[in-house]
């Protein structure tokens, strides 16, 4: 049997824009973008990044019908309505430059969730000790034994979220003993247990639930985009995976929400195990787990993927769950226990190639990789694993990845014994310039 788990990266290998900042790109086009000229195409999109990637892009335009592709003023004006309104879209607006991947994206998720933690701990604390509930934020130094002192940083993330309104006589002069308005920000009315009277405390649930929403309508966004101009790119013609040892899979496990694989190629069984794009999407976008133990207590467990996969119905048996694979083992462990005799058409039959092709195999799927290297642990139980790269730089990560995850002694042994490989990435070609060529 023949299994390919793909990643971020095989749609990119097909030069589709899935990576995070084309999606960013995109949706800060929009949300400048001058109405009076009408609908926007795709160069209008995503013409910024040309230059910056001009190899990918021109591929792009080559392989895709992308003069196709409109986004009607509707559809602008609503995105824009939708990207204004979204806290989460305008906290990384705010940290553009610091995300790069959708795994820095995880990581923001976390830092801003972090700073949430430790500044809902002191206001709990606070309340606690005097029963008050002070409105006002600060920054900086202690002022007059102010309860609520954040950094610049801290208090930029959480009034960007949505927790604060800023003082906009902040620093300015004023006719008291600092000569100076000293008050950075108010808390939002919306998150106080009674609106609009803040005496009675903070409602961190109410606020929570508010975060959540904006994280799903994030998501929504997200979805937007992939519908109305990655699965629009309609290909010049068909698609060939040109490589020397390549297989067609028989199974797919997908991280993407894209359904590039059945799109271009064939119909073939998918499972998504981060959900997918559509109409009736079910995507999962958040963090691998709660680090601090205060996100615990609040029940801060709708940002973790696990919780989304489990609301979301997304959550597969992956490879532990696969018939063929349970097959396999069962057949290697008879056959090294000596109950059963073997011939060459078992060992053709009882085997699997597992190819990943674009997963970065990175700490945040822990659970995902361990799964795929726990085959062959007491016995060669056949099942080989091939991982595609981009480049050397790219090996290099992958490799450093997994002996994170699995360690060196594993690594070691999976290499030695050829079980693991790795190999460039296949090469996506029109089939019109293959036989061009002939």
């Amino acid at each position: 049997m023949n299994i390919l788990i793909v990643g971020n990266g095989f749609d990119l290998s097909h030069y589709l824009p899935t990576k995070y900042d084309h999606f960013m790109v995109a949706m800060n086009a929009i949300e400048n973008w001058d109405e009076s000229k009408g609908d926007m195409g795709f160069d209008d999109l995503l013409g910024s990044l040309y230059e910056k990637e001009d190899y990918f892009f021109g591929y792009t335009k080559a392989m895709y019908k992308t003069d196709e592709i409109k986004i009607s003023i509707d559809q602008i004006k609503e995105l824009k309505e939708k990207l204004k309104e979204n806290v989460w879209y305008q906290y990384f607006s705010d940290h553009v430059r610091e995300v790069k991947t959708w795994i820095d994206f995880e990581v923001k998720i976390n830092e801003a969730l972090n700073t949430l933690s430790v500044f809902l701990i002191d206001v709990k604390k606070a309340y606690d000790t005097t029963g008050d509930f002070k409105e006002r934020i600060f920054i900086g130094k202690l002022i007059e034994n102010q309860k609520y002192i954040l950094t610049q940083r801290q208090f930029n993330i959480l009034s960007v979220l949505g927790l604060f309104e800023r003082n906009n006589n902040y620093g300015r002069a004023a006719n008291n003993k600092y000569g100076k308005d000293v008050i950075a920000g108010n808390f939002s009315i919306h998150c106080f247990i009674v609106p609009n009277n803040g005496t009675l405390g903070f409602n961190y649930l109410k606020y929570l639930q508010m975060l959540q929403e904006h994280l799903e309508n994030f998501i929504n966004i997200f979805n937007l985009y992939l519908e109305l101009v990655i699965s629009q790119l309609t290909p010049v013609d068909k698609f060939s995976i040109e490589n020397a040892d390549w297989i067609y899979p028989d199974k797919i496990f997908s991280f993407n929400y894209t359904n590039t694989y059945e799109r271009i190629y064939d119909s073939v069984e998918v499972e998504y195990l981060h959900g997918r794009h559509g109409v009736e999407q079910n995507i999962v976008l958040g963090v691998s787990d709660l680090e601090d133990d205060s996100l615990k207590k609040i029940k801060a467990y709708g940002f973790t993927k696990y919780h989304q996969k489990l609301f979301k119905d997304t959550d597969c048996q992956f490879l532990s769950g696969n018939i063929h694979l349970k097959q396999t083992k069962s057949f290697w462990s008879q056959v090294n226990n000596k109950t059963r005799i073997i011939t060459q058409a078992d060992r053709d039959r009882f085997k699997a190639n597992i190819f990943i092709w674009g997963h970065s195999l990175d700490i945040s799927d822990e659970s995902y990789i361990n799964e795929i290297f726990s085959n062959n642990d007491k016995y060669d139980e056949q099942v080989r694993v091939t991982v595609y790269h981009f480049n050397k730089t790219a090996k290099f990560d992958l490799l450093n990845n997994l002996l994170a995850i699995l360690g060196k002694d594993k690594v070691e042994h999976w290499m030695k014994n050829k079980w693991l490989q790795f190999k460039e990435n296949p090469k996506i070609v029109l089939e019109n310039a293959i036989n061009s060529e002939d």
